[in-house]
């Protein structure tokens, strides 16, 4: 019986370690998984302050660009913009791969944190005051961030 009973307690020691180490382990592996969170939400953190030290001035600069070929096709014949429309899609098309959107605008009220009113447009229904009736120049938005504001006219009611 002494043998059994030590047999049993060698067991339960046995056992106990056991638990001991995958109570340890457990603990480890949270703490480890703790760690590794924490480092992607500072690479992320990271990430986002690149975007915004580096891809935002950029893409304010390639959309003066855009607007600059936006001014040359209003001055040529419908037939010779085919060009300069390529080369407006192809830019916009690589701001966009990097995130870039296009803010809306037209009939949407108007909205100071996403627009910038540049002319009051007379309007006859009064649901088109307040709201954006022409877009000047877009805005866009790099993520959440509004890179540029869009250029809008904004509708007032007319007084007859």
């Amino acid at each position: 019986m002494t043998e059994t009973s030590a047999d049993v307690a060698q067991l339960a020691e046995e056992v106990a370690q056991l638990r001991d180490l995958f109570q340890r382990r457990l603990l480890e592996d949270q703490s480890r998984q703790g760690m590794y969170d924490e480092l992607y939400r500072q690479l992320r953190f990271a990430q986002q302050g690149l975007a915004e030290q580096f891809i935002a001035p950029m893409a304010r600069e390639i959309l003066l660009v855009v607007d600059r070929v936006d001014a040359l096709a209003a001055h040529l014949a419908s037939g010779d913009t085919d060009v300069l429309e390529s080369v407006r899609a192809e830019l916009l098309e690589v701001l966009h791969r990097r995130g870039l959107r296009e803010v809306d605008a037209t009939g949407l009220d108007f909205d100071p944190r996403v627009h910038e009113a540049v002319a009051r447009v007379p309007v006859t229904s009064p649901e088109d005051v307040g709201r954006v009736v022409e877009v000047r120049r877009p805005g866009y938005a790099l993520e959440d961030r509004l890179l540029r504001p869009a250029q809008v006219g904004v509708g007032y009611l007319a007084q007859e």
